[in-house]
């Protein structure tokens, strides 16, 4: 085993953290989709990373928060919050005391990993970060699986991933959920993202802006896969869906790898 077992910490909603045993140069952050958990949307992740060496210098953590409630740029304030916490404090506050860490230590690489909705809410994280001229961000880079900042076929979406009772409710009415306006394509909150993203690449400030690998699903439904600004062109898997893309398996490593590729 190469990190702890998982240690719920303060921050989103049931997140927790596997820190490595060793002390880390590395912080890998996985940030879910619309009505995703912390740690089911990526299903044997965890495992893999405490299983393997590859993660060895790297902290994780799996980012939660409500995405049902929240709309999109309230939770992208919550988690920018938390990347100013764990960034800019020692890890052994997190939970796991490493004595080589010191008063002053920082990650060298920030990657965070995100699902569908998840992309929304960290590019207007980073967009926050950028605002306030935070030193860490040019050591961020993102990974995106099945990426929402284009917005979403709303209907696909209540239909791939509500219970039954959920979309229902939602049919009728019943079930009032801000952050499907908040995916719709022409949406003020995507067409901010892709307008505030532009303007720093217009102004060449704008490289973190610039996913560093875009995945789709061959057999995507649910987001729409329009290319954002700079990103370079995705990478397509066969045979997944906007779901099952970014969940690694023992038959499916390939979402696993992409992200050891990435640190």
């Amino acid at each position: 085993m190469s990190h702890t077992p998982p240690i719920f910490i303060r921050h989103g909603k049931n997140s927790s953290a596997f820190l490595t045993l060793d002390n880390p140069t590395n912080l890998v952050i996985f940030v879910h989709g619309f009505n995703g958990k912390a740690t089911g949307t990526w299903d044997e992740f965890p495992n893999l990373i405490r299983n393997n060496n590859d993660f060895t210098n790297s902290d994780i953590i799996f980012y939660g928060y409500d995405s049902l409630k929240g709309q999109a740029n309230n939770n992208a304030v919550k988690f920018y919050r938390t990347l100013i916490s764990v960034c800019e404090s020692n890890p052994n506050n997190l939970g796991f005391k490493r004595d080589g860490l010191t008063a002053n230590f920082s990650y060298q690489r920030i990657l965070i990993v995100a699902h569908s909705l998840g992309a929304v809410i960290v590019r207007r994280a980073l967009l926050n970060a950028k605002s306030e001229n935070k030193p860490w961000l040019q050591n961020c880079r993102m990974i995106l699986f099945a990426p929402a900042h284009r917005g979403a076929r709303i209907q696909n979406l209540v239909a791939e991933s509500l219970p039954t009772v959920g979309k229902i409710l939602a049919g009728l009415g019943f079930l009032t959920i801000p952050v499907l306006d908040d995916l719709r394509p022409n949406s003020q909150t995507i067409q901010n993202l892709i307008t505030d993203s532009q303007g720093h690449l217009n102004q060449n400030a704008g490289q973190f802006t610039i996913a560093h690998e875009v995945v789709w699903a061959n057999n995507e439904i649910v987001v729409h896969n329009d290319q954002f600004c700079n990103d370079p062109v995705a990478t397509l898997i066969d045979n997944k869906s906007h779901t099952s893309v970014c969940k690694p398996k023992a038959t499916f490593l390939d979402p696993y790898n992409i992200v050891v590729n990435a640190l």
